[in-house]
């Protein structure tokens, strides 16, 4: 009977320890720097200019924590945006300082490559995405 019991708590050990391990293994993610020039090729359809393909700069300047700030470059100056990167520390958003309603949709694709998608609704619409890499 006591071996028994012994057998249960080494168990009930051996269970509390599995989960301990793994908790730790999902809070000990690292949220990722996106801080640097990135650089890519922006392919979008517009109703405005058909199909457009182009060279994509954008550079973002500061983060803290999941919180960011930058610029995108392009033939007519830079536009700032901000964003925040998801809790599950792959997709991210920002916003820009246009009077447009446009969005960036964004994803994580490994340490120095990201997609980023942008979405306007309206007589001008536009949807592209681009594939960037940052650049050292």
């Amino acid at each position: 009977m006591i071996l028994h019991i012994m057998k249960k708590i080494i168990y009930l050990h051996i269970f509390l320890f599995t989960i301990l391990l793994c908790s730790t293994y999902v809070y000990a993610k690292k949220i990722p720097n996106l801080v640097g020039k990135w650089e890519g090729v922006n392919i979008k359809s517009t109703l405005k200019n058909g199909f457009v393909r182009s060279k994509n700069i954008i550079e973002i300047t500061d983060q803290k924590d999941r919180v960011f700030k930058g610029h995108v470059i392009h033939t007519g100056g830079k536009e700032e945006f901000v964003g925040v990167i998801k809790s599950d520390y792959k997709n991210f958003f920002w916003a820009d300082s246009s009077n447009d309603d446009g969005k960036v949709i964004g994803t994580i694709l490994k340490k120095d490559k990201i997609e980023t998608c942008y979405l306007d609704s309206g007589k001008d619409a536009i949807a592209g995405c681009s594939i960037l890499e940052r650049m050292k």
